[in-house]
């Protein structure tokens, strides 16, 4: 039987973040959003509150429709907020737009999925570049850089795959290395694990840890407790409210 690949260290490749730099990356205050459907309003967040510093590790978790999914959408500016205010590495996302809007999550902001949504057509390697692509940056940097992060996290042997020929476990590490491509302040990650048998989830949480112990600064959306327990700090909201924080 074959050995299971080894994830390599991310070390090599990513420099430690400064983290008295840009302390407070993320700042909610009194954020609500509302959404009309038909002659109806939903409040799904109401009264949010809180902050993220730099090198924090937080999962935010709460029940099926308690607003985290909401809430994930503005941190990632995928959407705004109808009250309140959010300050993303001191840009406050009500001044911004959609342009500003689109640079921030270029530019601030690494995603990781729960679907991977990694291109069928192109390989592991043109996944992990598409960022850097977007952000003009030349064609050799491009390809090095995803390179070394795919070394990194276990896929160096794997980079000319495409997507349907890794596993779930591979796909999330190609999306990991994709969102940290640009050097993001801030790794947003919607359940992460979700798709991922429990060895796959265990080296994607892994990953997380290593990197925020190298000073990244991680924002994980769960359900899952047991991923939630994982991080330094949860936060947990519930009918469009925080309720707790631990």
């Amino acid at each position: 039987m074959a050995k299971p690949e080894v994830v390599a260290s991310v070390e090599v490749v990513l420099a430690e973040s400064d983290p008295t730099s840009a302390q407070d990356l993320l700042v909610l205050k009194d954020i609500g959003k509302r959404y009309q459907l038909g002659h109806l309003f939903v409040e799904a967040l109401r009264g949010v509150s809180f902050t993220v510093v730099a090198n924090d590790y937080v999962a935010i978790t709460g029940p099926s429709g308690s607003g985290k999914s909401t809430l994930m959408h503005l941190i990632g500016c995928l959407d705004v907020p109808t009250s309140g205010d959010l300050t993303i590495a001191g840009e406050l996302v009500r001044d911004l737009d959609q342009a500003e809007l689109a640079e921030i999550r270029n530019r601030r902001i690494g995603f990781v999925f729960q679907q991977f949504n990694l291109l069928r057509t192109m390989t592991a390697q043109r996944n992990v570049e598409l960022p850097l692509l977007y952000a003009g940056v030349p064609r050799k940097e491009r390809r090095d850089r995803a390179a070394a992060l795919l070394e990194r996290v276990g896929l160096g042997r794997h980079m000319n795959h495409h997507p349907m020929e890794l596993s779930g476990g591979q796909q999330q590490r190609v999306a990991i290395a994709r969102a940290l491509v640009n050097e993001p302040s801030i790794i947003l990650a919607d359940e992460p694990t979700g798709n991922l048998d429990s060895q796959s989830a265990e080296e994607v949480l892994g990953i997380f840890e290593e990197l925020n112990q190298l000073g990244r600064t991680l924002v994980v959306i769960t359900h899952d407790a047991t991923v939630a327990a994982r991080a330094s700090r949860a936060l947990h909201i519930r009918d469009g409210q925080l309720q707790e924080v631990s």
